[in-house]
């Protein structure tokens, strides 16, 4: 299963609606709230076995998926694809 594929599992979970697109607004178009952004750092470090840095843990720094999988790609993860 792609990086992609994976994250989409996890906004689903957490925002109980899977994304349509890379370019899904996760405030606007998910309709994710300050908890759930926050608990989307924790599933996405949960999901992939990573630990995330203090500095990347600012989820108003995540406006897109786009943006969520670009968080995920700045870890090694297992040579996986991002889509």
């Amino acid at each position: 299963m792609s990086v992609y594929e994976r994250t989409k599992k996890v906004l689903q979970t957490v925002c109980g609606q899977e994304p349509s697109g890379v370019q899904d607004r996760l405030q606007e178009d998910l309709l994710m709230d300050s908890l759930g952004m926050v608990t989307l750092l924790l599933q996405i470090e949960d999901e992939f076995g990573i630990e995330l840095k203090e500095s990347d843990m600012n989820p108003f720094d995540l406006i897109t998926v786009e943006d969520v999988l670009r968080l995920v790609g700045r870890y090694e993860v297992a040579d996986e694809p991002l889509c």
